[in-house]
């Protein structure tokens, strides 16, 4: 089965763009594809997002396609870069390859072409995997700290899958006594990908376990093992025959203290999460297990490197995601009205809805905020540029889920709120640019007419009282001064030959009264049209 990857296409020429986006979309659906047309936009878009397959033309204005593959840096390792060019000159692929491109491929590309070049990435990306897989067994094979089999065994236990006889044989094993409670500390996955190499990982993961063995030392005995599939998150069962609360203040401290030591000593964030307390934890440990890994999703409400007991937290995981429509709320009014502050605060306010009597999963939370997103895009999409309409899901439909805590995804909430609003903004003031352009060229055509400000509305689809305010804001000129102003500047041109005769002149430039003409004219320049065309012969 395909995988589903991140495509970026970078080209300057719409068409091109275009072309190349349709058929990617039509020979891997599952692709999110996103377009930029031009480098500086590539950047920003790479920045903002996660981008597997970039492709990009050579020649765009502001940031060519080399330049661009300069800027990515360490960001190359993992993006594959295919150069596009009607420039079939060698020096151009040369240089690209030794930049680190993964192919070189001419335009117009055919559909032939574009279904080898997936197909070599594919396989490339499989290949990637296979490495990746390799380095993972490696460090498994270098963790002796516990027998691989044990691990195992004791991770059925805590996703009670274990049988009656490996129950027994747990027991058998780890003889803790049945009371107890379970305890998950979680190191950053970012973090740790960001400071260490996976071997070196593994000498941070024995030294994790150890501090964390001897910070529950006072609580009771323990079996700590890390979680398969997880290795950030290490599992402490602890055997303690008191409810949590009679945990004295120093244990407390103790967990705080060896938070405290592994940013320091590793510069890495832990977080720790207490189940609640079970009277048999053979039988039930998995309930502790799943309300300390309750209480570890709950960080992203409060934030990580904190220390959480779940009995002290209001958090439903089972919350269902809140489909809250945006026309039932007031975002989509002071939205559709480009109101920044009151549609913030409209956001805040579902947000708010979302998270009253408890907590819902983080999941669940970004479902819903989500769902308003994407709902204010559907029902503004007529207001917005196409690709504008298409950058932005996409953004949003992979950037809301990435969020790690509930202030990150108010901020991405804001930020796409802004984005909206910005794009319909420049929409609007581009479309009403554009009708006062045309607005002034019937002016310039039919100024000669009896023209009226109602009869220029209707012609534009407008109510004078609209058009009126419509028209002086984009021309700093009431309708009434722009027609006189732009009558007296014919009448000007006109002047300047001696042969017409000023009633002439008036009638010609929509003035059916000489008198009323002369006024107007003196009132404009200060001399009457005699005195003027007077003044330009001397």
């Amino acid at each position: 089965m395909t995988e589903m990857y991140n495509v970026l296409v970078a080209d300057d020429e719409p068409l091109h763009r275009r072309g190349i986006t349709d058929m990617i979309k039509t020979l891997r659906p599952d692709y999110r594809v996103f377009v930029a047309k031009d480098g500086e936009e590539a950047l920003r878009i790479i920045d903002a997002n996660r981008i597997d397959i970039l492709l990009t033309d050579i020649r765009m204005p502001k940031i060519d396609g080399l330049e661009l593959i300069e800027n990515l840096g360490t960001r190359m390792e993992s993006i594959k870069v295919v150069i596009l060019s009607v420039y079939g000159n060698f020096d151009y692929a040369r240089q690209a390859i030794k930049l680190g491109a993964f192919d070189y491929l001419l335009k117009p590309l055919e559909q032939k072409v574009m279904v080898d070049m997936l197909a070599k990435l594919d396989a490339a990306f499989e290949k990637d995997y296979e490495f990746r897989r390799y380095e993972e067994n490696l460090k498994q094979k270098l963790d002796s700290t516990m027998p691989v089999y044990e691990q195992h065994l004791l991770n059925r236990w805590m996703q009670s899958a274990a049988g009656e006889e490996e129950l027994h044989e747990i027991e058998n094993s780890f003889p803790l006594g049945y009371a107890g409670f379970v305890v998950l500390a979680k190191l950053d996955i970012q973090e740790v990908g960001q400071a260490y190499s996976p071997v070196d990982f593994n000498e941070v993961k024995t030294s994790f376990k150890v501090w964390m063995h001897q910070a529950l030392q006072s609580m009771g005995s323990s079996i700590l093992f890390y979680l398969d599939g997880s290795e950030t998150i290490l599992v402490s069962v602890i055997a303690h025959n008191n409810p949590l609360e009679w945990l004295m203040k120093r244990d407390v401290e103790r967990l705080s203290a060896f938070i405290e030591q592994i940013r320091i000593e590793f510069g890495l964030t832990v977080s720790i999460g207490v189940g609640g307390h079970v009277t048999n934890l053979y039988r039930n440990a998995r309930l502790s297990f799943e309300q300390a890994r309750n209480a570890i999703e709950y960080m992203f409400y409060c934030g990580n490197g904190n220390l959480i007991f779940h009995n002290e937290i209001a958090y439903n995981p089972y919350k269902p995601a809140l489909k809250i429509f945006p026309i039932e709320t007031d975002i989509s009014t002071a939205l559709n009205q480009s109101n920044m502050e009151q549609t913030i605060l409209a956001l805040d306010t579902i947000i708010d809805r979302m998270l009253h009597d408890d907590f819902p999963s983080p999941v669940h939370l970004k479902e819903s905020i989500l769902y308003v997103l994407l709902d204010l895009m559907k029902a503004n999409a007529a207001f917005l540029r196409n690709e504008d309409v298409t950058n932005l899901i996409a953004e949003m439909e992979f950037q809301i889920p990435a969020c790690k805590t509930l202030l990150d995804i108010k901020e991405k909430a804001r930020h796409y709120i802004h984005r909206i609003i910005d794009g319909m903004e420049k929409r609007k003031n581009n479309k009403n640019q554009q009708i006062i352009e045309k607005c002034m060229a019937h002016l310039n055509e039919r100024y000669m007419q009896d023209l009226s400000l109602e009869v220029v509305a209707k012609k534009f689809f407008f109510s004078p009282a609209y058009f009126s305010s419509f028209f002086k804001a984009h021309t700093s000129m009431t309708f009434t001064e722009y027609l006189l102003r732009l009558r007296i500047d014919k009448a000007k041109e006109l002047l300047y030959d001696g042969e017409k005769k000023v009633s002439e002149i008036a009638l010609s430039v929509g003035f059916r009264d000489a008198g009323y003409f002369t006024r107007m004219f003196k009132r404009e320049t200060g001399f009457t049209p005699e005195e003027f065309r007077k003044n330009i012969v001397l």
